[in-house]
């Protein structure tokens, strides 16, 4: 079972946008996969930690892709789509401090467990649109 799965997730009519979400549902249910291994013995806690910093590398990835298609085409509600971003990212920063400064990885992992939710409705409903616009823009539905 996982966190999230694609399906949940809207088509993009960007490709690449597409690809990297697919992606982040593949990270997110790996972590939470080693989570329940680790509180089980199974797996260290340094697996569970580079698969998390893989997972926070990827976003900061994402989201800096988006945000430069954005202004490359002039998306028009780009303050909007870049907030919800930085609002995101500040979030994860807040859950990755608890988890540095207590020591305990279920700072970031509970973060990780609810972060699903975000995504799906963020996805479905600010970045579809952004896609759109810019598969119009960029006059093509595949980059």
């Amino acid at each position: 079972m996982g966190l999230v799965y694609i399906e949940q997730l809207e088509e993009m009519s960007v490709e690449k946008m597409q690809q990297t979400h697919e992606n982040e549902v593949k990270i997110l249910n790996a972590i939470d996969n080693l989570a329940i291994s680790y509180d089980r013995g199974e797996a260290t806690l340094d697996e569970l930690e580079q698969k998390i910093d893989e997972y926070v590398e990827h976003v900061h990835k994402h989201f800096a892709y988006e945000e430069g298609l954005m202004q490359e085409y002039n998306f028009p509600s780009y303050d909007m789509h870049k907030t919800a971003h930085d609002m995101f990212l500040e979030e994860l920063q807040h859950a990755i401090k608890q988890w540095k400064r207590y020591e305990k990885v279920e700072k970031i992992t509970n973060f990780i467990r609810r972060a699903p939710e975000w995504i799906v409705l963020h996805v479905n409903t600010v970045d579809v649109p952004t896609a759109n616009y810019l598969a119009k823009k960029m006059g093509s539905v595949a980059t």
